[in-house]
């Protein structure tokens, strides 16, 4: 069986559980849905790749000529786009759509050849709605594959949704104002709320070459800001010094210009100029930005400055980053995306804090898991402490213990000692939810290991590790491991068996068995209806009896959150509305998922998904929920 690669990433949280007196609700709801689910199969037996409809009786799936037919393609396939979704996409190079230069708000980067959703994303949907969706999207999502749907529709160029009021109605006193804010912007607005979306995930490389194709015409000051701060991120300074004249004569009256423009005099050494320009802003605003001041004093004495993380900008960071400063901040917590890409440029700064940077945007699929191993290999070890990484790394956790097992996999020959190197360091990502981030950053070196029955007690790892980022026919070699070995060990066996419905949810066609022993370990049983539903979700056929009873009541002890999204998300699947339902997905899900959803929630999402022609999202977003649930 041939199985294509897809995204995928292990987020690990807590399942939220509630002692609400309504709880028993979502009972009702997965029993229904399994009823409806079962009358769904038997009525579909003719439609074998048709997703199992999970929506309410009153809704019906959208038919299959409302959907794009570049998407639909027989059988699974998580090769594109999701195959490369959760890394950083390569924008440079891609023809770009010019029918932004009519409307700006429809200015993409991405059409359907390259990963867009399609210049109909919108259609159908009220502009007041969409606008309202994005505003609520989640500044960091933790799903690698929702993160990149998300990234992937704001990158799309598409014609914006239209208004929800109908032409015969009169404009009412908002309308008009909209209107007159949209004119005054150049029409800008929707791709202004698109950008700062795009700013707020920390999507940098999608950002830049999106704002790089704004029209002259468009006199947005926030969007061109966000170029500079882009750029300055970007390590691009002389780009960005070259735009700042146009800034501050277009927008004399903001202090970004009048400091972006002292910085790029102390970069050009035009320090006379400088040293004005300063001047007048310490008589105009002395207490606007004491990290700024302070930074700029560097260019003059020479005397290094620490800063930090609450004083972050894109522009400090540009200056931290030019004169010799460091970033004394011992933690990240608290720091947005967009601001760890200047925190892994500061190559002056401590390492532990750059290579935690790049483990968070890995982690998200924000930068490329190579970016993670160039910060690793940045790290001083002495001989004797790569002799001993595992121990050494036990005494020195968190990317630094990380960087050591990663550097002494690296220089081993031995199979059996590189496996046990990489093990901890496996180990030590899921301990600290870096998981995503680690699997990609070593995959090299997990390629190079031959799948051997010597190394069974490594396979578990290595699975799920590859299942992860989108390797699933390596991750099949490493299951094959397990059950030869499994003929002679019970814990290969075992192993086996918890890990083997990963293929299922990734198009395999074996259904869904149940493991022996498995009604006595409630837990067990409960991870076994996540898989039933998600496979069930995605249109595949799964028989039910083998659900223990205990399963069910643990599920219909968790709350079933935002409902109202759900229904909505049914609605605007059935509708044919691609962007809608993927902003309600993200929406009804929540920012912690797929870790922690309903599985009812996860089933009507992947659904959803399925209805609108994005099955192979679908299928990746299916393989994370079952590693977040440990399956």
């Amino acid at each position: 069986m041939n199985v294509s690669p897809a995204s995928g990433a292990l987020i690990v949280a807590r399942r939220n559980r509630s002692r609400d007196p309504w709880r028993s609700f979502p009972a009702a709801l997965l029993s229904g849905f399994l009823v409806l689910g079962a009358a769904a199969a038997g009525l579909r037996a003719q439609e074998p790749q048709a997703p199992i409809s999970l929506f309410p009786p009153t809704v019906t799936a959208p038919q299959p000529d409302r959907v794009p037919t570049a998407t639909q393609e027989p059988g699974p396939n998580l090769a594109s786009p999701a195959e490369t979704a959760a890394e950083t996409p390569q924008y440079e190079g891609i023809e770009v759509d010019r029918l932004g230069e009519l409307d700006p708000g429809s200015l993409g980067i991405l059409d359907l050849e390259n990963g867009g959703l399609g210049p109909d994303t919108w259609t159908g949907s009220a502009r007041r709605r969409i606008e309202a969706l994005l505003r609520r999207l989640p500044d960091d999502p933790t799903s690698p594959t929702l993160r990149s749907l998300v990234t992937r529709l704001l990158l799309s160029s598409a014609k914006p949704p239209s208004g929800d009021a109908p032409a015969a109605t009169a404009p009412t006193v908002e309308d008009v104002l909209a209107a007159a804010q949209a004119a005054q912007s150049g029409g800008s607005d929707f791709l202004r709320l698109r950008a700062e979306r795009l700013y707020a995930m920390g999507e940098l490389a999608g950002l830049n070459r999106l704002l790089s194709l704004v029209p002259q015409r468009v006199a947005d000051p926030w969007l061109a800001e966000a170029r500079v701060d882009g750029l300055l991120l970007a390590t691009r300074d002389a780009e960005a010094c070259e735009l700042v004249p146009a800034g501050l004569a277009r927008f004399p009256q903001a202090l970004y210009w009048a400091k972006a423009q002292v910085f790029c005099q102390f970069v050009a050494q035009q320090t006379d100029r400088a040293l004005l320009g300063l001047d007048l802003l310490r008589e105009q605003a002395p207490d606007n930005d004491p990290a700024f001041f302070a930074l700029a004093d560097t260019f003059i004495t020479g005397a290094p400055a620490d800063l930090n993380g609450g004083a972050l900008t894109p522009l400090t960071l540009a200056m931290l980053r030019n004169s010799g400063s460091v970033f004394a901040a011992e933690t990240l917590d608290g720091v947005g995306p967009l601001l760890l890409h200047g925190i892994a440029n500061l190559t002056r700064s401590d390492p532990a804090v750059r290579a935690d940077a790049v483990e968070r945007l890995v982690e998200v699929g924000a930068l490329p898991g190579a970016r993670l191993a160039g910060a690793y290999d940045a790290f001083e070890f002495t001989e004797a402490e790569l002799g001993d990484a595992v121990s050494g790394a036990g005494r020195s956790d968190g990317p630094r213990g990380r960087a050591l097992l990663y550097r002494a996999a690296t220089r081993e020959g031995l199979a059996a000692t590189r496996a046990e190197i990489l093990r901890a360091a496996f180990l030590s990502a899921e301990a600290d939810g870096r998981s995503n981030a680690v699997a990609r950053a070593t995959l090299p070196l997990l390629t190079d290991l031959a799948p051997t029955p010597e190394l069974a007690w490594f396979a578990p790892l290595a699975v799920r590790n590859l299942f992860r980022i989108g390797q699933l026919e390596r991750a099949g070699a490493w299951l094959s491991v397990l059950r030869i070995d499994g003929f002679k060990h019970p814990e290969s066996q075992a192993a086996y068996v918890a890990l083997k419905p990963l293929l299922r949810l990734a198009g395999g066609g074996e259904p869904l068995a149940a493991a022996a022993g498995e009604e006595a370990d409630p837990a067990a049983a409960e991870r076994r209806l996540l898989l039933l539903v998600l496979s069930r979700a995605l249109g595949q056929e799964e028989s039910l009896p083998w659900i223990a009873p205990d399963a069910q009541q643990a599920v219909a002890a968790q709350v079933l959150p935002r409902l109202a999204s759900l229904l909505a998300m049914g609605d605007a699947a059935a509708g044919g509305r691609r962007g809608e339902t993927v902003l309600l997905c993200v929406a009804a899900l929540g920012a912690a998922a797929p870790a922690g959803s309903h599985p009812l929630a996860l089933g009507y999402a992947l659904s959803a998904l399925m209805a609108v022609g994005l099955g192979n999202e679908a299928r990746a977003l299916a393989l994370e929920a079952a590693l977040a649930a440990r399956t």
